[in-house]
């Protein structure tokens, strides 16, 4: 006899484990495909989406909020063909990297506004959402990043007065306490420091610009009012067919923006694949479900209740072929339970207690229907029989 088990888990506890290990296990692909380019954004390298005082942010933000739009471009060969592009390498990035994004971004309709970076920074120990400044980026390295493109000289020099002489409608800006500037003779200034260096200069038939000094744009240049109005008039002065149209470049802060095995998963055009193969697994899995169900657990040997142990009786009498022999069994029995009814005295026994219950007055002659029941040959006559005796009984009864 086997007991039966019970699950210890409900059907609806095993589903959510499921569900919960699906779950971790495609945040875990998604963190493997992409964590490497979170990591990155959330530095303090500056960049279109940084919030350090050294990132753009800012300038994002202020485009937005007064009518423009802002997009951002990770691709060299899939750059807009109309609006601003506007570059912002940074310590690291290196003269190719520089042509790199460079490469078909610039056009008749689709200016570029070169930022050059000013500073090395890190992220504050007691608050890391807050930047300190080490020290400036040496100025022969910034020379060299642009050397590809046009020679300058890179000079950093004490507060002083911007200029402004060109005829574009640009408004004034306020001068940080250090500014950068470029000097070099294939450059055209557009604004200028007091000894003549540019802060912002054109490379002369390229559609190329450089600002010099990031301060006047980045998030610690726009906390002031004064440079947000200017910097929104000189977005509008450098490309007047399209003003307020910005395309921010991320080759340069983010990477490349090459997509490994585990993107290619969750990006177009694998990712119908991607979705079909889910579709098919969970599908299969739904067909499995209702193909077997739940286990079967085992019956047990003797079920429970009185029901139940008189079929364990029956089926082992017929397991061993003693059905027959209950009938005698059976015709005492209801002989026994009639004298008991019927009050009649205890030495009426045997054959003169047969004779007596036969001439009870009943429908049902009891001494043919006893003598049926105890002389029967096969289970389908006894049964017969035993039935002719319970109406007997009944009658009797009533």
């Amino acid at each position: 006899m086997s007991s039966e088990t019970v699950s210890p888990f409900r059907k609806r506890t095993v589903l959510l484990l499921i569900a919960a290990g699906l779950v971790l296990m495609l945040g875990f692909l998604l963190v493997n495909a992409y964590g490497d380019r979170i990591d990155r954004q959330r530095g303090n390298t500056p960049s279109p989406t940084s919030r350090f005082a050294t990132g753009f942010k800012g300038l994002s933000d202020l485009i937005e909020k007064s009518g423009g739009t802002v997009s951002l471009s990770g691709d060299a060969t899939d750059r807009p063909q109309h609006g601003m592009m506007i570059l912002t390498p940074n310590l690291r990035t290196k003269p190719d990297e520089l042509m790199a994004s460079l490469s078909d971004a610039a056009g008749e309709a689709a200016p570029v506004l070169i930022v050059l970076p000013k500073w090395a920074t890190r992220p504050q120990k007691r608050s890391p959402r807050r930047e300190e400044r080490m020290t400036g980026i040496p100025p022969l390295q910034l020379a060299g990043m642009l050397a590809p493109l046009v020679k300058v000289e890179v000079r950093q020099t004490e507060k002083v007065q911007l200029r402004y002489p060109t005829s574009l409608d640009l408004r004034p800006f306020r001068t940080p306490e250090t500014l950068q500037t470029i000097d070099g003779e294939k450059i055209y200034p557009l604004i200028t420091a007091s000894d003549g260096n540019a802060v912002l200069a054109e490379v002369p038939g390229k559609n190329i610009y450089i600002l010099a000094d990031p301060d006047l744009l980045n998030n610690f240049g726009l906390a002031e009012r004064q440079n947000a109005f200017a910097a929104i008039a000189l977005l509008a002065a450098l490309d007047p067919d399209n003003p307020g149209t910005i395309v921010f470049d991320t080759m340069l802060p983010f990477g490349a923006g090459g997509r490994n095995l585990a993107q290619l998963m969750f990006e177009p055009p694998f990712l119908g694949v991607t979705l079909a193969l889910l579709a098919a697994a969970l599908l299969a899995g739904i067909a499995t479900w209702a193909r077997f169900g739940p286990p079967r657990r085992e019956p047990r040997a003797v079920a429970f209740g009185k029901r139940a142990l008189i079929e364990n009786i029956v089926s082992l009498a017929r397991r061993a072929q003693r059905v027959r022999d209950g009938g005698g069994a059976y015709a005492d029995s209801v002989r026994d339970w009639a004298a008991r009814r019927l009050a009649l005295p205890r030495t009426l026994q045997g054959e003169a207690l047969d004779a007596h219950l036969d001439a009870l007055p009943t429908q049902t002659p009891y001494a043919a229907t006893i003598d049926r029941v105890r002389n029967t040959k096969t289970e389908a006559e006894l049964l017969h029989a035993a039935q002719k005796l319970d109406d007997w009984r009944k009658e009797v009864k009533a």
